[in-house]
């Protein structure tokens, strides 16, 4: 009745998410990424085999563990950016010389010349 030893096999559609749900120390950030949560979910909720409600609620709790890895991951790049930006525009870090710091007058102003635009 219920088949989830073809669905949780290792090679098998959501052995990534049971991976996460009982395993998750075994999940590496490839696993993370290579899951693509939208399509797992559409296979929990409209399997093409019935799954067990107990099974289904772990492969929704491996989901969850993903989710949150991948949110993780995120974040830790987003403040990563952050930081180098902030590094590279910090004050004082100004390399020209003294005499650089204002440019010419002619180098930022262009001439006005009107043409006849008819």
């Amino acid at each position: 009745m219920f088949y989830t030893h073809v669905l949780m096999s290792k090679r098998g559609p959501l052995a990534k998410i049971w991976l996460a749900a009982h395993w998750e120390k075994k999940l590496t950030k490839a696993h993370v990424f290579e899951c693509n949560l939208e399509i797992t979910i559409e296979r929990i909720i409209s399997p093409k085999v019935k799954i067990a409600l107990r099974t289904s609620g772990h492969l929704l709790l491996g989901v969850v563990r993903i989710y949150n890895r991948k949110a993780k991951y995120l974040l830790a790049d987003c403040n990563e950016a952050l930081l180098k930006m902030k590094m590279t525009f910090r004050p004082g870090l100004v390399d020209l010389p003294k005499e650089n710091f204002e440019a010419a007058y002619n180098a930022i102003t262009l001439p006005e010349e009107f043409h006849d635009f008819d």
